[in-house]
């Protein structure tokens, strides 16, 4: 049985169920399966699945999984398992937690304010598992950077391997300074330039002031581009 979240792939993505074992919620997939409570409104959903109706709240994750895990895939930085953990995470989090939604906002809004908690809840424990491999990380890289410029060395018919090599480098500067903004300016960037939401949408799913998310854009704006001045 395939456990993970395939949301990496959309065109799966209406087709799959969660399965509960002892409280906990793991993604299969079906191909089969219809929708389930399909012609009701998310705060119908919501009561149901606080009064205990499980399909209730499998049709909110067939409804809102995709959204959610494209949110967390930009959070991760392209990090597909990854994301597809943390997306898995957020929605037994917010399983177990829909008793407590009071729907001050959008059911939606309530969720993807799980997910973004979530990845930064990731990043924190990546980031401590990093430090303890950071020694190992820099000998691959090392690595890495030979085997590129040796491969430049044979080029491919009709290749252009400065251009190539330029490519590469200015990718991998862009994910370097995104990783260097402090997470909140970059979860206002992500949110503001990648899911082209208002400012008042990334204000209550932040829990922020808009001044706040409007001080956050331009701090990472102007980062990024001291960053990436050389390359732009």
């Amino acid at each position: 049985m395939d456990t993970t979240l395939a949301a990496s792939d959309p065109s799966v993505v209406g087709a799959q169920l969660l399965c509960y074992k002892d409280q906990e919620a793991s993604w299969i997939k079906t191909q089969e399966q219809p929708a389930l409570h399909m012609g009701l409104s998310d705060e119908e959903l919501v009561e149901l699945a606080k009064a205990g109706d499980r399909r209730a709240f499998e049709e909110l994750v067939v409804r809102h999984q995709e959204r959610a895990y494209s949110l967390a895939l930009h959070m991760c930085l392209g990090d597909t398992l990854e994301a597809q953990d943390l997306t898995q995470e957020a929605f037994l989090r917010a399983f177990r937690n829909i008793g407590n939604f009071r729907g001050d906002s959008a059911f939606y809004t309530w969720l993807f304010r799980i997910v973004v908690n979530t990845c930064l809840d990731g990043r924190r424990r990546k980031l401590r598992w990093e430090n303890l491999f950071s020694f190992w990380r820099s000998r691959s890289e090392e690595q890495e950077e030979t085997d590129e410029l040796e491969a430049q060395a044979d080029p491919t018919p009709g290749s252009d391997p400065l251009a190539m090599l330029s490519s590469k480098e200015l990718s991998r500067q862009v994910r370097k300074a995104l990783e260097g903004l402090p997470p909140r300016q970059r979860m206002a960037l992500q949110l503001k330039v990648i899911h082209g939401m208002s400012l008042k949408e990334i204000s209550e799913l932040m829990g922020a002031a808009e001044g706040t998310v409007k001080s956050h854009l331009f701090r990472a704006t102007h980062r990024l581009q001291q960053e990436l001045k050389d390359w732009l």
